[in-house]
């Protein structure tokens, strides 16, 4: 409630008397300008006034007007006030909107500022990209022009390597030697000391392949006369491939080998001095000269120093019959550095092997030497290798090892009386036949004659060597009769490990040298071939019986005399007649 008002000296704060009206206007005046509300002062007023309502008319009336006095004062001042209220709202409302007005104008100012500088930012990224790419793509064109071109000088380059290769490279060489594989004068990879056997007259020729310088090349070899006493020459002519044609450098060219070859058969050449043509007589094949084209290569077999073996067949000719027959094929590996000797060692073992005919030895059908690979066409030994017949059949009963002994024997006996001194017998080296008989193979190292020396042993089986071999480098027939001995320590043990198991070759030649016997003969071995067992480790080779010296203990109720044995014969497929004949002039 309101303060009391002071007046009149009533002790409550109501006037006791009544007021000047005058005053009493001002007083509520003052109240009413100092009080919060409008409202409760005029009611405070009524109820303070009250007692004076009965006093009279006039009292009440002043009050009245003075009341509507008050109220329109009180509107009139709520008025005034809330115009000068509106009007500083308004003021800083539009002051407040002014501000955000401007600030908005700023913000915009700065975010169009922003806008436009990102975007002339982004702009210029672009261009400067749309440069680079431009940059790049000229360079991109120009590297791609480079490259093309290199391209287009590395393809030239090929070609001309290609063009190269295809005139210079064994796969042209090959293809020509198929184009004459039918020509009876080409000898293909036949050696030079195999073709000058076949020469005897002025003009005898035939041409063969060969390496020179790393390369391929054919080779004219030709029969001519040298010097005043008019000695007899085989000369060896390098035919040239240029341009497209062929040479001996001579002067005259040709398209291909048989023009040329043509051309010589009925002109002279300024290599012979004798009149008339220059080739005259065909040097014809030998008849064991086989082609591939008759040869079928089957799976592979085994593996040896100078190529792989597979199973295969051979189409031949019989007088009018053409039949197939089943063999095995020794393929020698090319392109390595040794391909050369070993291309001469493989002929040599042919040229052994061609003399052969024993059922207890491996037999060759005839050699393919026109193209790669060389093949050596032989006879085939159904029944595998002697140590894989061991394992499989572990353990061999000591009839079939008995057996094995004995084959071995009639097969040793045979090469000794044509004079082959073996120098690899071991059991790897021995095969089976269809009916499991034992036959003699691998003939690489094998040598003609009764005895020879070496300087070094090179790639040698240490325990299998005689200790003439070891400290003198001496192989004959004695010595494949130690080896003999070796192979009974292994055909009686079953196969069941190397010689000399558990030592290295070092501590093997100590045995060789020293311990006689080097190894103790196997528990299975019977009396009679263990006698022969001890006798073929006598140190000196005097003492030594041979192979014939064998056969008595071994074999004594048996004729050793291989012409008088001809059932074996009939069990084995023959080479060709044309074979047969040929091996006379071996």
């Amino acid at each position: 409630m309101p303060p009391p008002i002071k007046g009149g000296g009533g002790t409550d704060g109501r006037l006791k008397a009544p007021l000047n009206p005058l005053w009493h206007g001002h007083l509520c005046m003052i109240v009413l300008i100092g009080h919060p509300t409008s409202r409760g002062v005029t009611s405070g007023l009524n109820l303070r006034m009250a007692p004076s309502k009965g006093k009279g008319e006039s009292r009440v009336a002043v009050k009245r007007d003075s009341n509507k006095t008050i109220a329109k004062d009180l509107s009139k001042s709520r008025n005034l006030k809330t115009d000068k209220m509106s009007k500083n709202m308004l003021t800083k409302e539009k002051a407040s909107v002014s501000r955000k007005s401007d600030k908005k104008v700023k913000e915009s100012a700065v975010t169009i500022k922003k806008r436009v500088d990102k975007k002339e930012k982004q702009s210029s990224t672009k261009e400067r990209q749309s440069s680079n790419k431009e940059d790049s793509r000229k360079n991109s064109d120009k590297s791609k022009d480079k490259s093309r071109d290199e391209k287009n000088k590395e393809k030239d380059k090929d070609k001309d390597g290609e063009k190269k290769k295809e005139t210079d490279g064994e796969d042209f060489y090959d293809m020509v030697g198929k184009g004459i594989s039918h020509q009876q004068w080409y000898h293909g990879f036949m050696p030079r000391e195999d073709c000058e056997e076949y020469m005897k007259d002025v003009g005898d020729f035939l041409i063969r392949r060969t390496t020179v310088d790393d390369k391929p090349s054919f080779i004219l070899s030709v029969l001519v006369t040298s010097g005043s006493a008019k000695v007899l020459k085989c000369t060896h002519i390098r035919i040239d491939f240029k341009n497209g044609t062929w040479s001996i450098n001579d002067g005259i060219t040709r398209a291909s080998l048989m023009a040329l070859v043509k051309y010589y058969m009925s002109k002279p050449a300024k290599y012979s001095s004798v009149p008339g043509p220059f080739l005259k007589n065909v040097v014809r094949r030998p008849d064991y000269y086989l082609v591939h084209e008759d040869i079928f290569v089957g799976n592979e077999l085994g593996r040896g120093a100078f190529g792989t073996v597979h199973c295969g067949t051979l189409k031949r000719t019989e007088g009018k019959r053409d039949e197939t027959v089943d063999v095995a094929i020794k393929k020698m590996k090319s392109g390595d550095g040794a391909a050369k000797k070993h291309l001469l060692e493989f002929f040599k073992e042919c040229r052994l092997m061609l003399r052969f005919n024993h059922p207890n030895v491996i037999r060759v059908y005839g050699v393919a030497p026109g193209n790669h690979p060389v093949l050596i066409v032989l006879e085939l030994a159904g029944g595998g290798s002697l140590k894989s017949y061991c394992k499989k059949n572990d353990p061999v009963p000591v009839f079939q090892l008995v057996n094995f002994a004995k084959d071995a024997l009639r097969g040793m006996q045979y090469l000794q009386t044509e004079k082959i001194i073996h120098r690899d017998l071991a059991a790897r080296n021995c095969l089976l036949g269809k009916n499991s008989e034992l036959k003699i193979s691998d003939f690489g190292l094998s040598h003609r004659g009764d005895s020879f020396e070496i300087d070094k042993l090179k790639s040698v089986p240490i325990k299998w060597l005689s200790p003439e071999t070891l400290t003198k480098g001496r192989f004959s027939h004695k010595t494949d009769v130690w080896s003999y001995g070796i192979l009974l320590w292994e055909i009686f043990s079953r196969c069941s490990s190397d010689p000399f198991p558990g030592m290295n070759n070092g501590e093997a030649k100590v045995a060789i040298l020293n311990k006689k016997p080097p190894m103790d003969p196997p528990a299975a071995i019977p009396n009679n071939i263990r006698e022969a067992y001890m006798q073929c480790f006598v140190i000196d080779e005097e003492k030594r019986p041979d192979f014939d010296g064998l056969w008595k203990q071994i074999l004594p109720d048996e004729e050793k005399d291989f012409k008088q044995s001809q059932y074996y014969i009939a069990k084995m497929p023959l080479p060709p007649t044309s074979v047969m004949t040929s091996m006379a002039n071996l």
